[in-house]
Order: C-alpha cells, then sequence, then structure tokens
C-alpha cells in the first residue's frame, strides 16, 4: 500500500538536506468535523501519551477528587508526561500518600528524570533509578488512587479488564466518537493500556474536551493548562506552550511522534503523527500549524521561536545545520 504520509520538517547539515520527516496532520473544527489535512487524516496511530488527559477522566470519575481531597496540581500530574524534577516527585508522592497506596504499587517501570540535572542529583543518591522518576508515574498514581477508591484490586490496575481500565475505555470510546468495539488497544511503554484510532479521531477527542462545562473534563484542562510545568518540565515544549498562550491552547505530546493541541477558544483541535517515529523534530511541525491556523496571538511565536526554527547542533554543541518545517495545508471555513 503506498505510503500517503506529506513532508513535515527537513533536517539540513550545511546546506544539504539530511533528513526529511513525514508524517500526516488532522484539524477539527469545534463541530468535530475535518477543516484541514496533510497526508492521512484517517491514518491510524496510537495516543500513547496523548491519552493522558482522558486517562485522568476516567481516573477521576471514581470520585477520588472529593474522596482523597486531591488538588488541580494532582490531576495535573496525573495528566504528565513529567521531568522527574523534585516538584514533579513530590506531588505524586503526595497523591499516592492521600490515597494511602505505596510507591512500590507503581506498576510503570523505571528510568532516571528527563530533566538532565534532576537524574544527575539521583545517580549521586542510588544505583539504579526509582519508578516514581517515570514521566507516566502520575498516570499511574491517579489509576491506582481510583483503583482504591473502587475497591478494586491494586496489583491487577493496568489490566483491559481491571474497572479502572474499563471505565478509561468508555471516556476514549466517548470522546473520539468510536464504539469501543472497533478501537485496538495496545500495551504503552509503561505497561498502561493505549489505544489506537484514526489521527483525526485523536484531534476530535480534544476538541471535545475543550469544550466540556462541567466534571471531570473541565476539571482536568483546568489543572492541566493552569499548572503547565508539572504536565512536563523545565524547557519541555507543552510547558512553554502552555504558558506562553496562558491556558489558551491545551497541549500533550505522545511518544513517537504524536502530538495534539486545542484552543479552548475556537474549540478546535490539532493532532500530529511523525511517521518516523522521531518525536525530536515534533515542535516544529506543530509551530508550523500554529502559525497557518492563526492559533497564536501577537508576540507568542517569537516566545516559542528556539522550538520553531530550532539550530542542529553536535555534541559539542557547536551549530553544525537547521531543522525547518515543510509542510502546507489549506484550511476550510471554521
Amino acid at each position: 500500500m503506498p505510503n500517503s504520509a506529506a513532508p513535515l520538517v527537513s533536517v539540513e547539515r550545511a546546506g544539504v538536506e539530511e533528513a526529511i520527516h513525514l508524517g500526516h496532520l488532522a484539524v477539527v473544527g469545534a463541530d468535530g468535523r475535518v477543516r484541514a489535512r496533510l497526508g492521512d487524516p484517517d491514518h491510524l496511530t496510537y495516543f500513547r501519551s496523548c491519552a493522558k488527559p482522558f486517562q485522568s477522566v476516567g481516573s477521576l470519575g471514581s470520585g477520588i477528587v472529593n474522596r482523597f481531597d486531591l488538588r488541580p496540581e494532582h490531576v495535573a500530574i496525573m495528566s504528565a508526561s513529567h521531568n522527574g524534577e523534585a516538584r514533579h516527585v513530590e506531588v505524586v508522592r503526595d497523591l499516592l500518600a492521600r490515597a494511602a497506596v505505596p510507591e512500590s504499587a507503581l506498576q510503570c517501570g523505571a528510568h532516571w528524570p528527563i530533566h538532565e540535572p534532576s537524574a544527575a542529583a539521583a545517580r549521586r543518591q542510588m544505583d539504579e533509578p526509582l519508578p516514581i522518576f517515570n514521566n507516566c508515574s502520575g498516570k499511574h498514581a491517579g489509576m491506582l488512587a481510583a483503583a482504591k477508591a473502587l475497591e478494586a484490586p491494586l496489583e491487577t490496575y493496568l489490566e483491559r479488564d481491571h474497572p479502572v481500565q474499563r471505565r478509561i475505555s468508555e471516556v476514549i470510546a466517548e470522546y473520539t466518537r468510536r464504539p469501543l468495539a472497533t478501537t485496538h488497544f495496545g500495551v504503552d511503554g509503561c505497561s498502561a493500556p493505549n489505544p489506537a484510532v484514526p489521527l483525526a479521531a485523536m484531534a476530535r477527542s480534544f476538541a471535545a474536551l475543550v469544550q466540556a462545562k462541567d466534571g471531570a473534563p473541565r476539571d482536568v484542562v483546568a489543572a492541566m493548562t493552569e499548572h503547565p510545568f508539572l504536565v512536563a518540565g523545565t524547557d519541555r515544549f507543552d510547558t512553554r506552550l502552555m504558558e506562553a498562550t496562558r491556558g489558551r491552547l491545551l497541549a500533550k505530546a505522545g511518544a513517537a511522534g504524536a502530538y495534539c493541541t486545542a484552543d479552548r477558544e475556537s474549540g478546535q483541535a490539532l493532532a500530529i503523527k511523525l511517521d518516523s517515529g522521531d518525536g525530536t523534530w515534533t515542535a516544529v511541525a506543530v509551530m508550523a500549524a500554529l502559525e497557518r491556523l492563526g492559533w497564536l496571538q501577537p508576540g507568542e511565536g517569537e516566545t516559542l521561536g528556539a522550538f520553531a526554527r530550532p539550530t542542529l547542533r553536535n555534541h559539542r554543541r557547536m551549530a553544525v545545520g537547521t531543522v525547518r518545517p515543510v509542510l502546507q495545508f489549506a484550511v476550510t471555513a471554521m
């Protein structure tokens, strides 16, 4: 079957194109209809960590906010792919403590903090990383709290038929507008179930999320946009984009070149997927799309310039090339 992917990002070294990243783009209006596309908007792909806001909605549906007196910071960390910085670890541990769930119950696996200074500090204190450092530990803490609230087993909280995962699956079906029976599930890097849907359905889910008026969806959007540092961390694109737009844009990256963002004012949403699975330059494509869509206000693009046109550097930090967007698409009336 021919590859329908379109060029999104070009990497050049000393004036020679060294790599071209192909991919897909889908923009939907507040009504969920596709308004712009590149490549195949029906390209089947995993949500990866773009699913975290919806996984949080599912966990919150168990009543954990009231039962365990959770704060918006806890909801934000549940929706995060965090750096493992001190503040991130502190909030995850506080969430677990409020739910009286031991840290040893985390089944996300362990890796060193993404934030290198935090990783260096941790390595000076221990020989092996802890699961609490995992960028998905907040999501897992939320799932465990939900299991505790539902009086469901903690040991099996990642199994597809667990009450927590069933709730999350129902949320995914509702927001993507796809029957659950047609949604394929795989296993994410943190061992949690992860749905694969057409890219346009991912965009549609974010459009619906930012238009939610009450309940858990509203709380998740508010927590993420009010506490963007907790969603990612120092020098991360998600955090910087939500800070620069003062929470007008909701942003969530996923692994393997997936990215979703939505404009809270218009209810429109964007989903991008790089076929290479290399998320290094996803922000370049996202920034170009945001500029084309007119979602950035004066000054915001300049504030985020390092993400829009990054410099290619070698291990000595020498400038050796450039990275630029090459995507082009037309937008129908929203």
